[in-house]
């Protein structure tokens, strides 16, 4: 399985976290130590959330996941990891693209 990678940004210092699906592993690439620890450390512990299961927008059941568990769970758990640790994830654009800003 191709391993699956997506940009992140702290406040203008690019990098990019690589997730393998294998052996469900991350690797955080980014020079600033900082924001570096914090992603590491966020992708380490399990996270609680709320979740959108039912057929409305309305229906949410809140679910504990660990987020190198799965990719659907590293997936998820990327779109609330800015508020624990203000990291954010470039979703529309691809690793290596801030290299050339």
């Amino acid at each position: 399985m191709e391993k699956y990678a997506v940009t992140i940004n702290s406040h203008g210092k690019y990098g990019y976290i690589e997730y393998d699906p294998e052996t469900r592993t991350a690797d955080v690439h980014m020079s600033a130590e900082g924001p570096k620890a914090a992603v590491e450390k966020y992708l380490a512990e399990p996270h609680t959330f709320k979740v959108c299961v039912g057929p409305t927008i309305r229906d949410f059941e809140e679910v504990t996941l660990q987020p190198l568990e799965s990719l659907e769970n590293f997936q998820l758990c990327l779109t609330r990891m800015w508020v624990a640790n203000d990291v954010r994830v470039e979703w529309s654009m691809p690793p290596g693209m801030a290299e050339n800003l």
